[in-house]
């Protein structure tokens, strides 16, 4: 009997370890993917923090559950529904729980030339189609950390797909966790931050994964005025609060300077759209800066 048990385990583990053929999202994955809530918050002012919990069975699926923590530029950290993943070989999944269906994301043993037919994992998305084509283009190894990853190049026929045109092994999507609709503003989240597990420790950015530039107090927002803006030479800065010091980003996010004067000269920018962020006590304001 006592062997029959064993051999049963043994059986058990194998079955498992073959249905997660490609270990895409093991326990303890993360993913940081940049937000700006559909483009109405500064440019990397927010991210998506996803982290892959735990084996779960739905409904007879072999499921990994990942959580997603939404980090808003208010300040606030908030969990929304997660994402539960199911693995079939190289393929990978998305369950949804209202329905018990599965959605085709991925595919990582394809092959240059091969068209791979993927599932649109929305059920309302305003489609003609539930599924949509992508060719593989081209197969790239490329090196992360030391560890050697495959990128799988895309064509892709179809309104739908990767906005970058392509997606990496072990990580997925570039641009965003899930493929979105080529009508979709590409611009309102991402790109891919950063993806950690125990292999690998990726940062796509220059910046803190969990970067975020924040607004904590809206009382401010009356009581400092920015003039002239836009401008080509200087800009004042007046505040009923002691001012520490002001900052300026352009619109990537991407740090220009600092400064504790009110006065700024910013005739060395080129013209375009900054974020000027003024830090008073424990109150920040941001706001957009044009230079003309």
């Amino acid at each position: 009997m006592k062997k029959y048990h064993v051999l049963t385990s043994i059986l058990i583990l194998i079955q498992i370890n073959l249905s997660y053929g490609q270990d895409f999202a093991p326990i303890g994955a993360e993913w940081y993917y940049s937000s700006s809530s559909g483009g109405a918050a500064p440019t990397a002012s927010e991210y998506y923090y996803l982290l892959v919990e735990k084996d779960t069975i739905i409904n007879d699926y072999q499921l990994r559950k990942i959580k997603r923590t939404y980090c808003n530029y208010q300040g606030d950290s908030i969990e929304v529904s997660p994402y539960f993943i199911h693995h079939s070989g190289d393929s990978i999944s998305l369950y949804n729980k209202e329905n018990d269906k599965l959605y085709k994301l991925l595919v990582f043993n394809a092959s240059q030339g091969d068209t791979l037919w993927l599932d649109i994992p929305y059920e309302n998305f305003k489609s003609e189609s539930s599924t949509y084509r992508v060719v593989i283009d081209t197969i790239i190894t490329e090196t992360y950390d030391g560890i050697k990853l495959k990128k799988y190049v895309l064509d892709q026929p179809d309104d739908f797909g990767w906005f970058t045109g392509f997606y990496l092994e072990k990580v997925g999507g570039y641009e965003w966790f899930l493929p979105l609709g080529k009508s979709i503003i590409p611009e309102a989240d991402g790109p891919i931050r950063c993806y950690h597990d125990n292999e690998i420790d990726i940062n796509f950015s220059s910046r803190e994964c969990d970067y975020r530039i924040v607004n904590v107090n809206n009382i401010l927002m009356d009581k400092i005025e920015i003039y002239p803006n836009p401008s080509s030479n200087y800009v004042h800065i007046t505040s009923d609060f002691k001012i520490n010091n002001i900052e300026i980003y352009d619109s990537s996010g991407q740090f220009i300077l600092q400064t504790e004067k009110n006065i700024i000269d910013i005739s060395s920018l080129t013209s375009g759209i900054y974020l000027i962020k003024i830090n008073s006590g424990d109150q920040i304001k941001i706001e957009k800066l044009i230079a003309n």
